[in-house]
């Protein structure tokens, strides 16, 4: 099973996301079973480290970032079995990418596993150290319910 978490530039939501299901998936002994990567739409980032603001949130939950940038490709809705978009903007970007309908229900909100409701994971990247936070406690609390409804 191959899981993508797709955000805008691929330095803060997306990366986070990956990082937290990978250590779920280790603590879960559950690491052979589901391969994670993130990505963003667009190549702004490309090659960079995630936001040091994300990261330090990150540590903060005892999650460790080590993620470099890559922009989300057309290929990837073929390697990828579940395609996990941060926002409504990226699902769209995301869906206009492909007509084949296997694809196309291989993409869904990360929020829609979220159990405190669905919407967007709100772009912390303008925002103060809250929204960091506020998107660590989102993907804490949802990567389980990832993982089950996968297994």
């Amino acid at each position: 099973m191959k899981v993508m978490f797709v955000c805008l530039g691929n330095i803060c939501r997306s990366p986070a996301a990956q990082a937290v299901l990978e250590m779920r998936l280790e603590q879960r002994g559950l690491s052979d079973q589901i391969e994670v990567e993130s990505s963003g739409i667009d190549s702004y980032h490309v090659g960079q480290l995630s936001d040091s603001r994300m990261r330090r949130a990150a540590k903060r939950y005892d999650v460790d970032i080590y993620h470099h940038s890559r922009q989300f490709k057309r290929q990837d809705l073929k390697e990828y079995d579940l395609i996990l978009a941060m926002d409504r903007d990226n699902y769209s970007d995301i869906m206009r990418m492909t007509d084949d309908e296997t694809q196309r229900r291989a993409v869904k909100m990360f929020r829609d596993f979220d159990p405190e409701g669905s919407g967007d994971v709100p772009d912390p990247y303008y925002g103060g150290v809250h929204g960091f936070d506020n998107v660590m406690v989102m993907l804490l609390r949802t990567c389980d319910i990832i993982i089950d409804s996968i297994l």
